[in-house]
């Protein structure tokens, strides 16, 4: 009977852990769009790729001049730094349907305050645009 008992409670185990392990590799299809745009940051920081797999290949459309579209268009802007140098900490996030919007202190060639727009399409990144500007110490405000 002892022996019965553990087999059961083995199997519910498995069992368990089966359920666990399938939300774990169907996590990506659970994201929200705003943790799609964190991680994508993110890894401009550490060079990740997997965020990478949130753009859609066939549609994004970068408006940044001085960047190309598509997922290739990032990976170069991403080459351009040299490694770990980039530092990314987002101050605010906000998601409204299909766009999310972040406010974020940049370093990547100078430390930078960005704000980027990211508009989805079926949970995939199809357009982005920034904007960035030199992050100042004294600003004529804060001139008596």
């Amino acid at each position: 009977m002892r022996v019965k008992a553990n087999l059961f409670i083995l199997a519910l185990t498995l069992a368990g852990y089966g359920a666990v392990h399938a939300d774990v590799t169907n996590k990506g299809s659970k994201m929200t769009n705003r943790e799609k745009v964190l991680q994508l940051l993110e890894s401009i920081r550490t060079g990740e790729p997997g965020p990478l797999s949130y753009i859609d290949p066939d549609k994004y459309i970068q408006h940044n001049l001085y960047e190309a579209d598509g997922v290739a268009g990032f990976r170069a802007s991403l080459r351009q730094l040299p490694k770990g140098s980039a530092k990314v900490k987002v101050a605010r996030v906000f998601e409204d349907g299909d766009y999310v919007f972040t406010h974020t202190d940049y370093d990547f060639f100078g430390p930078k305050i960005g704000f980027d727009v990211f508009r989805f399409e079926k949970g995939l990144m199809v357009e982005h645009w920034d904007n960035f500007q030199e992050t100042v110490s004294k600003t004529p405000a804060a001139i008596p």
